[in-house]
């Protein structure tokens, strides 16, 4: 975009001055305002269309910016522009030249900010792709050490009068539900299992598992996030919340930090 715009919209646009004349009696002058637009275009691309961004005082700043160009535009726009063949220009008339100096100038802070804003936005949502990205890399690639630890792990459950034999690898979190545990499963039906969540616990190898409610049990590993109240596991949607009396038991993990 600001190689179309520099090379081939910007000094088309220069056409709309007596390019002619200029060229023949003042061809600095128009080198000069040439010079100042593409500074505008780049102070409005790289500044101000990132300003707009960041809510209301961004766009002040960008109001206050733009009026200090529009008042250097206004003083060079009045300039006495004379040409030998034209003994009628006057100085204050509004002449061609002006009227082309103002045309200019609203197309080239327009693009420029609306260049600037989407470049902004764009390059802020592909960081936060990036980091995106790399938290969910890191978080498989802890969650996978982890898995491979308890992957040949089971504990054993009484359900329906039969033993159940349940791998540790796909318990999400167990439930306690009155006299009974829950256990839920990646992509297989809940176990139900008439035994006390404190002897579920003591079935589970020390350091895998962690109490974080008298009423939830969940694996290290699968901790996305978590705070002194709530924990995140990956792959449940829902948070669990975290007892006053397990606090330090979330305290002791290390997968995330604490908000």
């Amino acid at each position: 975009m600001d190689i179309i715009f520099c090379i081939l919209v910007l000094p088309g646009m220069m056409f709309l001055f007596p390019i002619g004349e200029w060229a023949q009696w003042h061809p600095g002058y128009i080198l000069g305002y040439a010079g100042w637009l593409y500074g505008v275009y780049f102070l409005c691309r790289e500044v101000l269309g990132a300003q707009l961004l960041k809510g209301a005082k961004g766009i002040l700043t960008v109001l206050g910016v733009l009026f200090l160009v529009a008042a250097i535009t206004f003083l060079m726009s009045w300039s006495r522009v004379d040409f030998p063949r034209d003994a009628d220009t006057v100085s204050g008339r509004m002449e061609m030249h002006q009227r082309a100096m103002w045309v200019l100038l609203v197309a080239d802070v327009t693009i420029g900010l609306l260049v600037g804003m989407y470049s902004t936005r764009i390059q802020e949502l592909a960081e936060k792709k990036e980091v995106t990205a790399a938290l969910d890399n890191a978080r498989s690639s802890l969650f996978k050490r982890s898995f491979d630890a308890v992957a040949d792990e089971e504990i054993q459950l009484k359900s329906d009068y039969r033993t159940v034999h349940v791998p540790l690898s796909a318990i999400q979190y167990i439930e306690s539900r009155n006299n009974y545990s829950c256990v839920h499963l990646d992509h297989q039906e809940d176990i139900v299992s008439q035994i006390a969540l404190k002897k579920v616990m003591e079935l589970l190898p020390e350091g895998k598992f962690i109490r974080i409610h008298r009423s939830y049990i969940v694996p290290v590993w699968r901790i996305e996030s978590k705070s002194l109240t709530q924990v995140q596991l990956m792959g449940v949607k829902e948070p669990l919340p975290v007892g006053r009396a397990f606090k330090d038991s979330i305290r002791g993990t290390s997968n995330d930090e604490e908000s």
